[in-house]
């Protein structure tokens, strides 16, 4: 694990000293870490060598990793899918009661191989209300012999879930501690200090960015183009809004997120600027731009798109007419 030490000491200490909870929720921002401290908990607890303390190194440890352990089962949206044609795959929007009710009938089953039965649900925030309600009777009467891992972008699901878990809230890592870990895998420091910035905090998301570059050249592109939009006006804006309601009714839902997770970023890095703060800002290498942005933009109008990008993502969650809500943020451009 890079990073998380309070979340790994505490689960260590619970861990060694037997007080270890039948459920837990891992909560907090995408790629920030929350499935790898899954799967690690997954190891601790199944560990040959070192139980509390997985070695990563024995039978045990290696199987969970590589998912072939026959006492730890991981479901969510990925393998919802997985049996799916892609068009199908593509429109899946929540965790259905099925794939709940087939994770519960592992958890009846008593440990094969292992000390304990590890059954981890990844995208938990995605359960559908019928699906959260079904996992309540799981969860008030879990086996002696399982843990259950919620794993969410949120703790935001329904209060008799949260409260029958012990939840882990894990933040966004230090810049700093993000850079370092990127320069020990012989990325330059000054590529390293980008990227760590670039991603907000979040280690998975920087590695991951580390093995793909192409999705780097596709951020920069779209930051390109959403910064074209807003000088090209409404009219600009309104194709653009059109483009990506496609996009989100053919299944891309997460593409749009991205545009407006980026979109928003942006806005907020004028507002640093324009506060004087330009320590915090993620775009650090296009300061120039933003400088300028700064001083043609006031902060009362660039704070209300910022609230308004991240009342359309909440909006599109809630099941929005993508058309509408992307079309309202392009005739409310900032000085526009």
């Amino acid at each position: 694990m890079i990073g998380h030490e309070w979340a790994v000491e505490q689960l260590r200490r619970s861990i060694g000293a037997g007080r270890d909870t039948h459920a837990y929720l891992f909560g907090g921002p995408a790629g920030v870490g929350k499935a790898l401290l899954a799967l690690r908990l997954a190891q601790a607890l199944n560990c040959e060598q070192r139980p509390g303390d997985p070695c990563l190194a024995c039978r045990a440890c290696r199987r969970i990793e590589r998912g072939s352990h026959p006492d730890v089962r991981v479901a969510g949206m990925a393998a919802q899918a997985a049996g799916l044609k892609p068009d199908e795959a593509a429109r899946q929007k929540e965790l259905k009661i099925a794939t709940v009710r087939e994770w519960q009938r592992d958890i009846a089953l008593r440990p094969y191989e292992g000390r304990r039965r590890v059954l981890i649900l990844l995208d938990a925030e995605r359960l559908s209300e019928e699906a959260a309600n079904a996992m309540l009777k799981t969860l008030e009467e879990p086996p002696p012999y399982a843990t259950i891992v919620l794993v969410a972008n949120s703790t935001d699901l329904l209060p008799t879930i949260v409260s029958r878990c012990r939840v882990l809230r894990l933040r966004p890592l230090p810049r700093r501690q993000v850079a370092a870990a990127l320069e020990a895998r012989g990325v330059e420091p000054a590529d390293a200090a980008l990227l760590a910035a670039w991603s907000g905090g979040r280690i998975g998301w920087a590695l991951t960015a580390l093995e793909h570059p192409e999705a780097l050249e596709r951020r920069d592109e779209q930051l390109a183009e959403l910064l074209a939009v807003h000088a090209q006006g409404r009219t600009a804006g309104m194709r653009w809004a059109e483009q990506r309601a496609r996009e989100y009714r053919n299944g891309e839902q997460e593409l749009v997120f991205s545009w407006l997770e980026l979109w928003q970023n942006w806005w907020r890095d004028v507002l640093l600027t324009a506060a004087g703060c330009p320590e915090g800002v993620v775009n650090v290498d296009r300061r120039e731009a933003l400088e300028q942005a700064a001083a043609r933009h006031n902060l009362a109008e660039s704070y209300a798109f910022v609230a308004r990008l991240g009342r359309a993502a909440q909006q599109l969650r809630e099941n929005g007419n993508p058309q509408l809500v992307l079309e309202h943020l392009a005739l409310h451009l900032p000085g526009r």
